[in-house]
């Protein structure tokens, strides 16, 4: 049973928050599922003449909310809002859904920064392509090393919308007509320290929550990829360069 919990207090932009989006005239809005009853907020940016753009994930139910693993760009649904916006403000605590919002853009020629508020510390900080950029250049390492590699391990598991095992087979066919030898490991939790008993496996590939392909990869020393990028690794590299 999946029920939304909203944010009960009520909460508006403070003034430093104001002050961080004054220079931007069209905003992207996106926030955690806690916080996106936003009348407040948007009637706040509207009164101080701020375009408000909307869109939501493709698998959330309201507008303005994202999942964590809302990392690519067809994450979305709509038109890419990120192109039109001049800022990205983000409503909630924490660094997990906004660092989606900078994974997302990967690609861009013109990235938009992140401007968080957080209503339960009153607080405002800013995130760039700066701040994930050591876990892309570890990514497209991974990536270099998935080509060379020669025995691949794909991880799925078993939770409910997270689970691809029809996916790690289609890709363990591909690998098989590459030449490439391959093993499918299926668990409900993906564990990494799991993998260290496997040391015959040259390079990992996810299939779960494609966070784990970016957040992780400080846990492990093996090369981690994402299935999306498995198939074309090639041209991967270069949208993260």
């Amino acid at each position: 049973m999946l029920v939304e919990a909203f944010y009960r207090k009520p909460f508006r932009l403070s003034e430093e928050a104001l002050a961080a989006l004054k220079p931007f005239r069209k905003i992207a809005l996106f926030g955690s599922v806690q916080f996106i009853q936003l009348d407040e907020v948007i009637h706040q940016l509207k009164t101080t003449k701020k375009e408000i753009l909307t869109s939501h994930g493709k698998r959330t139910s309201g507008n303005h909310q994202l999942l964590g693993c809302d990392c690519f760009q067809d994450s979305f649904s709509g038109k890419d809002i990120f192109k039109k916006a001049d800022i990205i403000l983000y409503i909630g605590d924490g660094l997990f859904h906004p660092k989606a919002l900078l994974f997302c853009q990967l690609g861009s020629k013109n990235p938009k920064d992140i401007v968080i508020f957080d209503p339960i510390n009153n607080a405002v900080k800013k995130i760039t392509r700066k701040d994930i950029e050591a876990q892309i250049k570890t990514y497209k390492a991974n990536l270099i090393k998935f080509m060379a590699a020669e025995k691949i391990g794909i991880l799925v598991s078993t939770k409910t919308g997270q689970s691809y095992l029809k996916n790690a087979a289609v890709l363990q066919k591909e690998l098989k007509a590459k030449g490439k030898e391959s093993f499918i490991f299926v668990d409900d939790t993906i564990d990494l320290s799991q993998m260290e008993n496997f040391p015959f496996v040259e390079a990992w590939v996810n299939t779960a929550c494609p966070r784990i392909g970016f957040d992780d990869l400080v846990h492990y020393t093996k090369p981690l990829i994402n299935i999306n990028d498995a198939f074309t690794p090639e041209k991967a590299v270069m949208k993260y360069g």
